[in-house]
């Protein structure tokens, strides 16, 4: 029977060189005008919605809450008029497309995410990495603001999408950083992650994934890893 495999996407399968979290930063400017400080905030395993409070101290939540909507039109509207430069200058990680192929036997494959849905769609078309998730069965970060709290939301639309329900026994979720490793373990799934990111493998490996790989390149590996 397959499992259902959730794809982290920035730094697991792809990197857009930078041009994703300039338009959030441009979004972030537009949305609360010249006066109010964005705080500087890592971005890594946060879900947008967690960047945007990060970035926002100054607002309180009910503030944020009320406005997210507006941030995600301003940031998408800036990731589209950007469309170009994307296919330009992403990069699809070594071993990613085989990867994908070669579970497509075993699970079905969907993103989870701390992207809004419309900019992971974005990143995904501008990649050439659409065609490989099913991204109505997958869990974003206009979904909750935090990302423990975007499993459940994934496994519940793949048993929609699917006509089966998936217990987290059989859900696998792959990222390359601590946060997707504590989302999964939340959720009681199977654990990947992958030394793409901004974590070493030895900062990955203390927070104790079921899996943990260098990087993509070695399909045989990756099965090995997500198939246990």
């Amino acid at each position: 029977m397959k499992r259902l495999v959730l794809w982290d996407v920035d730094g697991t399968l792809l990197s857009t060189d930078g041009i994703a979290a300039n338009a959030m930063r441009t979004a972030l400017r537009q949305l609360v005008g010249p006066e109010v400080r964005i705080e500087r905030t890592s971005y890594a395993g946060k879900t947008d919605w967690q960047i945007v409070r990060d970035s926002l101290p100054s607002l309180d939540e009910a503030t944020i809450q009320a406005r997210l909507r507006e941030f995600i039109d301003l940031y998408v509207s800036e990731l589209s008029a950007q469309r170009e430069a994307l296919i330009a200058r992403s990069t699809v990680f070594a071993g990613v497309m085989a990867a994908l192929s070669a579970l497509t036997d075993y699970a079905y494959q969907a993103p989870l995410t701390g992207n809004v849905a419309a900019a992971a769609r974005i990143k995904l078309e501008c990649t050439g990495l659409l065609p490989w998730l099913d991204i109505e069965a997958g869990a974003y970060g206009d979904d909750h603001f935090d990302r423990l709290a975007l499993p459940p939301i994934a496994a519940r639309r793949a048993e929609s999408r699917y006509r089966r329900a998936f217990t987290p026994a059989e859900v696998v979720i792959i990222g390359d950083t601590p946060r997707d490793i504590a989302c999964g373990k939340a959720f009681g799934a199977r654990t990947v992650a992958v030394a793409t990111g901004p974590f070493s493998m030895a900062e990955l490996a203390d927070h104790r994934p079921d899996a943990l790989l260098p990087d993509l390149s070695n399909t045989d590996a990756v099965l090995a890893a997500v198939l246990g």
